[in-house]
């Protein structure tokens, strides 16, 4: 193991492309848990509906996931081979998608804001604050659906510090935004959670700005014609949804498992749903080291199996495998030991409910001791399967795990055997990544999930199997 880590090259890709994304995604956890900190001070029934209306969004934000997740496919390996034209195209296809997607879940937000809410909850306090929230929040819908797509370009093309300046900058407008219109400070009208939602939509669409007015000047990737852009035909189309479907489909439907897990514990109780918006602050900032990990993992991969590499692709995929799971080990021991302290802050307002509290701390350890077990399988089906080119395979083994085994064993234990809300919590965990795992490892030995999109890539595995 040693000796396989023991490569400077190696760690010096990693770090340059991980660093900027961990950092990226650390900025917009801080957004979420600024977000959430403040909103907290108004009681458990406006953090509820504030996270039940971000898990409205949540969902069309997996859409884009598996969008972008496909994109970073094709635009990792094509640019292996510098094939710029055909990174353009795929950027077009792309953006298509996600504000086609943006415009269908704005029209379902904007004109049925309390219906969206009333699926998680039927408390008419709970839908009150919510709707309010989700109409003005999804005007920033188109601006994530381009937000996603340019950074995963920047980062498949090895140029992650644009958006990780962005989301600095965003990040700390939103901040500013949120005391001042939460609150009412600086001259700003006192808005409670409408407030945290304009902040939010101020903070997106500068971002947008912020993003094309750098490109502009430096002229990267981003910057061409519409006809390069958009002048996809056909075909173009044809070999994008190839392998773009499985994904897109794959975090499509894992999106609405998960909506169907929040819609379970939603229903258990709005003092639970509360517990579980403090956990996804918390999962959010904690993830973000594996999300630049994985990230770098996906890119590296991509581009050696674009290039021809194929055994530095694997080498890759076998370090990344140790090194994820070891550092989630450190980071879960850390949350556990300071799980009280974490858990304390979102009672700013001493308007938490005891329950509520006590839930979270529970639900830290859970998520704590399963976060080895969950960014290996992250790593598998994100930055090394998909990466690879085997998006069907990916797919199939995600979506297997979440729906033939965790989302029936979850439901029946809280609707048969009526279970308690933090068993139930666990039994998710445990039916989804312990068969991922299993299923994840047999397939990864076969090296069957090596599929380049280039023809030297081809052609290159091509002759790794004659000499395998």
């Amino acid at each position: 193991m040693f000796k396989l880590l023991n490569d400077k090259g190696f760690w010096k890709n990693a770090l340059k492309l991980a660093f900027p994304v961990a950092v990226q995604n650390m900025l917009f956890s801080s957004f979420t848990l600024v977000d959430t900190l403040l909103v907290s001070t108004l009681g458990d029934v406006t953090l509820a509906a504030v996270g039940m209306a971000g898990q409205w969004s949540w969902l069309m934000n997996m859409i884009f996931f598996g969008t972008c997740s496909a994109t970073g496919v094709f635009v990792a390996q094509y640019w292996g081979v510098k094939d710029k034209v055909r990174i353009r195209k795929t950027m077009g296809i792309a953006l298509s998608i996600t504000l086609l997607v943006s415009l269908v879940f704005f029209a379902v937000s904007f004109c049925f804001p309390a219906e969206v809410i009333r699926m998680f909850n039927k408390d008419a306090a709970v839908i009150e604050a919510g709707k309010g929230y989700l109409k003005i929040l999804c005007f920033t819908f188109p601006a994530f659906a381009m937000s996603n797509v340019f950074s995963i370009v920047l980062r498949s093309t090895e140029k992650p510090r644009l958006p990780m300046y962005v989301s600095l900058v965003t990040t700390l407008l939103n901040i500013f935004l949120d005391y001042a219109l939460i609150s009412g400070k600086f001259g700003f009208p006192k808005m409670g959670a409408r407030g945290a939602a304009l902040a939010t939509l101020i903070s997106a669409w500068a971002g947008i700005f912020v993003m094309i007015a750098v490109s502009a000047v430096s002229r990267n990737i981003l910057i061409s014609s519409l006809k390069a852009v958009f002048g996809f035909n056909s075909e173009d189309l044809k070999v994008f949804f190839k392998r773009a479907i499985p994904v897109i489909a794959n975090e499509s439907l894992w999106g609405v498992g998960n909506f169907i897990f929040n819609l379970i514990y939603a229903n258990m109780g709005y003092e639970y749903y509360a517990s579980i918006t403090i956990l996804k602050t918390f999962e959010n900032l904690s993830y973000v080291l594996f999300i630049g990990l994985c990230s770098a993992c996906s890119v590296m991969i991509g581009k050696s199996v674009g290039m021809g590499e194929i055994e530095r692709g694997i080498k890759d995929s076998k370090r990344f495998l140790i090194i994820i799971p070891i550092t989630a080990v450190f980071v879960g021991a850390i949350a556990i030991i300071f799980r009280a302290p974490l858990v304390s802050i979102f009672d700013l307002g001493n308007n938490i409910s005891e329950l509520t509290i006590n839930t979270a701390r529970l639900l830290i350890i859970v998520y704590s001791v399963e976060l080895p077990m969950r960014s290996l399988g992250f790593t598998f089906i994100v930055g090394i399967l998909r990466s690879g080119g085997d998006t069907f395979t990916a797919a199939k083994l995600d979506l297997g795990s979440l729906w033939l085994a965790s989302l029936p064993a979850t439901l029946i234990a809280a609707y048969v055997f009526k279970l308690p809300f933090i068993v139930c919590y666990i039994i998710m965990y445990f039916f989804e990544d312990y068969i991922k795992i299993i299923l994840c490892v047999n397939y990864y030995k076969k090296l069957k999930w090596i599929k380049p999109v280039t023809d030297e890539g081809k052609a290159a595995l091509k002759e790794f199997r004659k000499n395998d």
